[in-house]
């Protein structure tokens, strides 16, 4: 019985193996589709809570994102480059730029102790209260200080304040301040050039910024900074300038402006060796490290954007271009009687009456009438073309702006009128460089050499304009002007020989000339017997005593006589009588 029953058991095992073993086919297949729809769900289950995830912190935790871009960033910075420096021909520094901060504030990095921010308010200049009071009011980015030197800015950050920042910038300092401001011009808060020097040589004295890469993290910690590119400094500028003689010329400038309250005074000062422009000095001017109500009146270079009426200074080109046609001689008597002139119905006239004079008295005396008559004696064209050959009516070569050229109509636009009064500088104009320019043919041996701002390392040749025969004679005749026995003799310098002509202009207004506005000139050679500059000054309605004998004669005076002493050149013989034909021997 007992092993009947075991079979049976083992039986009833096998057959349940056999059904499991073959299972319906149909129930398998469905099996497996459950299996991959619960997969394919739970895959897009998990999709699209991802979607959901980033359309929330795309859209919906904007202040998150904010405040994670915060608190770590990374940027490219511009690094300044040093602007080129502006040196005199002894290398004496006219302009150079010093590296400076401008301290920024984050706002909500900005987290100072109270001790921080009293020993930043000590380093700054300011009281912890204003800059806190700023803190609390700024929701952007500002600034707290600016101007701060190397120096300062390295305890600043030693005191590790989070949210301060450091921008890097260049200050332009003028040594000489008003003296060279004229001239250098100024710089923009960008360090462009917006006049003079730094204007013209704007693309030479600036630098080339670099570029870095930096990583900021919590606490405004810069690290993994990266220099991209270096920036590289501008390059130098070398003037033909001497900062000595361009101070002392504007110290007498400053001193004659005050003296005859005159609207302006504007001083040329050339070395007739080499064409050299040493100093080109205007008053008023301003101060170009303090850039409050600046006007264009003080900014501009009267001595090259201003043209006059040159007057008498005007009458040696005209004397010099006889005697160089052989119309004239020293000697030659012209007679000015009646002290006037009546040419097409207009009179000209003397201030007062001078008779007969020589060709050297008429300068000496600076007769118009006399001037004319020797002017009438050439044909307008060759008049037209001497003063062209001399740089009138065309702005002088100088590498700045606002060059005035003047005014020299066509010769086939004159009448007789206009050919007489152009002879004595009415009815013509010019600025001050190019009157300068034009004497150096009398300082040198007729030939015109062109004023320069660079330095020259050695005398040139320049345009012949007059034979050196007639220049001799000329200067001769301008030495006798500024002696006892002409106009300009308050320019005389002690020790010294002199040359020059005096020059007194009413200013044209309205198609005719002013009754009480006058400019008072002179142009000047020093010394005689070895030129070495010519001085152009002009003033610019002095107020009482007005002509060019009492207000800019004795301003060539002092300049001259300082100039030849800084030289250390040899006086003269004690001065001696001029014979009355002025002839050099």
């Amino acid at each position: 019985m007992s092993i009947h029953h075991s079979n049976l058991n083992s039986r009833s095992k096998k057959r349940r193996v056999l059904t499991h073993s073959f299972k319906n086919p149909i129930q398998t297949w469905q099996s497996t589709v459950w299996r991959s729809r619960i997969i394919i769900l739970m895959l897009m289950t998990g999709f699209l809570a991802v979607l959901i995830r980033a359309f929330y912190l795309q859209h919906l935790d904007v202040d998150t994102w904010k405040k994670r871009a915060i608190t770590r960033y990374t940027e490219t910075q511009p690094i300044p480059a040093a602007r080129g420096k502006i040196l005199d021909r002894n290398g004496e520094i006219l302009a150079v730029s010093t590296l400076e901060y401008k301290i920024g504030i984050v706002p909500n990095r900005f987290r100072p102790t109270l001790e921080q921010i009293q020993d930043l308010g000590k380093l700054i200049g300011k009281k912890p209260k204003e800059i806190l009071n700023k803190h609390q009011k700024s929701k952007k980015y500002f600034y707290i200080s600016s101007g701060v030197k190397p120096n300062v800015k390295n305890k600043i950050q030693a005191i590790g304040i989070s949210g301060v920042e450091f921008e890097q910038k260049y200050q332009r300092n003028y040594p000489f301040k008003e003296a060279f401001s004229t001239l250098l011009g100024l710089t923009s808060e960008k360090d462009k050039g917006l006049d003079g020097v730094e204007f013209a040589f704007d693309d030479q004295l600036k630098g080339v910024e670099g570029l870095r890469f930096i990583h900021v993290e919590r606490g405004n910690v810069a690290f993994d900074e990266k220099i991209l590119k270096k920036p590289a400094p501008g390059n130098d500028v070398h003037l033909s300038i001497d900062a000595d003689m361009q101070s002392m010329v504007y110290k007498n400038v400053l001193i004659a402006k005050q003296k005859h309250r005159a609207k302006s005074v504007s001083v040329v000062v050339v070395d007739s060796r080499t064409g050299d422009i040493l100093a080109m000095v205007n008053a008023p001017a301003f101060d170009p490290e303090n850039r409050k109500n600046l006007s264009l009146d003080a900014i501009r270079n009267r001595t090259v954007t201003d043209s006059f009426e040159p007057g008498s200074t005007f009458k040696p080109f005209i004397i010099a271009a006889a005697l160089d046609r052989g119309l004239v001689e020293p000697l030659t008597n012209i007679d000015t009687s009646p002290g006037y002139i009546k040419l097409n119905g207009e009179t000209l006239r003397d201030f007062k009456p001078f008779g007969v004079l020589s060709v050297s008295d008429v300068l000496a005396k600076s007769s118009n009438v006399g001037t004319v008559r020797v002017a009438l004696k050439l044909s307008p064209s060759h008049m037209y073309e001497y003063y062209q050959t001399l740089g009138f009516g065309k702005p002088p070569n100088l590498p700045l702006g606002g060059l005035a050229k003047g005014k020299l109509s066509s010769w086939k636009n004159w009448d007789a009128v206009t050919r007489a009064t152009i002879s004595y500088g009415h009815g013509v104009s010019v600025s001050l460089a190019q009157l300068a320019q034009a004497y150096t043919v009398f300082a040198r041996e007729g030939d015109l050499i062109p004023i320069s701002l660079f330095k020259k390392n050695f005398q040139r040749r320049g345009i012949q304009v007059f034979s050196y025969e007639s220049v001799k004679s000329v200067r001769s005749m301008l030495e006798r002007a500024s002696s006892s026995l002409g106009t300009g003799v308050k320019a005389q310098v002690d020790g010294f020989r002199i040359a020059g002509k005096t020059g007194t202009a009413q200013k044209a207004e309205n198609g005719g000339y002013s009754k009480n506005r006058y400019i008072a000139s002179f142009v000047g050679i020093a010394p005689v017997d070895k030129p070495r500059f010519v001085i152009a000054i002009m003033v610019d309605e002095p107020k009482g005593i007005r002509s060019g004998g009492q207000v800019a004669a004795p301003i060539f005076s002092k300049i001259a006589g300082d100039a030849l002493r800084r030289l250390q050149m040899s006086p003269n013989q004690p001065n001696q009588v001029l014979p009355k034909t002025a002839l050099l021997k």
